[in-house]
């Protein structure tokens, strides 16, 4: 039962720290808007997630279906989704500095920093997190094969999704606060462009795979 567990634990730190929608996501706003925001922003993650969890439950439990159809829908949008956060991100930092005289392109960035909100953070969160395919596959395909670490199914979905949750959201802090370090700081642009692109390519090859399963 601990190997079980053991393995889970290998396999959600896995999939969360590798780089990808969600980990792209929060590097970029925490380069270009701050802790707070990169801090929101996990937060609409794990409520992703969490819904995502209680779906794939609901699954396990026999009270719930979907079609693989209507999931690889849901999947397409999510792609969708992510693709147009990083466009929209990229031509705004471009546009900026297009607009903007170099000397003041760090007075700028100050500015950009107080246009995020809380709100639009988390929903930027939630938004990716809820439609990301990989997330989707986890929770569906690989969270009922880890269900068998206790003998009560309960107990055994209560700590899975403690570990989950607990996981997801200290690996993405950790991210957060990496990108706080002083060497970090002076390429914000930098990342947050580079993190811009990883979105757009994760959400147009994200798609393209999707697409020939038809």
């Amino acid at each position: 039962m601990f190997e079980i567990l053991l393995a889970y634990i290998l396999a959600v730190f896995l999939l969360i720290a590798t780089p990808g929608p969600v980990v792209a996501l929060v590097i970029r706003n925490a380069s270009m808007y701050g802790f707070k925001t990169a801090f929101f922003t996990s937060i609409g993650t794990n409520f992703a997630s969490l819904l995502l969890i209680t779906f794939a439950i609901a699954i396990i439990l026999g009270a719930f279906e979907i079609s693989p159809f209507a999931l690889s829908l849901i999947s397409i949008a999510g792609c969708a989704f992510i693709f147009y956060l990083g466009f929209s991100s990229l031509y705004h930092t471009l546009k900026n500095y297009q607009n903007q005289p170099q000397k003041e392109s760090e007075p700028q960035c100050n500015k950009i920093k107080t246009n995020k909100t809380f709100v639009s953070s988390f929903l930027e969160g939630f938004g990716i997190a809820i439609g990301n395919p990989k997330d989707i596959l986890f929770f569906v395909a690989f969270f009922p094969q880890f269900i068998h670490i206790t003998d009560s199914i309960l107990v055994s979905l209560n700590i899975l999704v403690a570990v989950w949750i607990l996981l997801d959201f200290c690996i993405l802090m950790s991210y957060a606060i990496l990108m706080q370090k002083a060497i970090l700081l002076r390429y914000k642009n930098l990342i947050g462009i580079i993190s811009d692109i990883i979105l757009m390519l994760v959400g147009v090859f994200g798609a393209y795979y999707l697409l020939q399963a038809f």
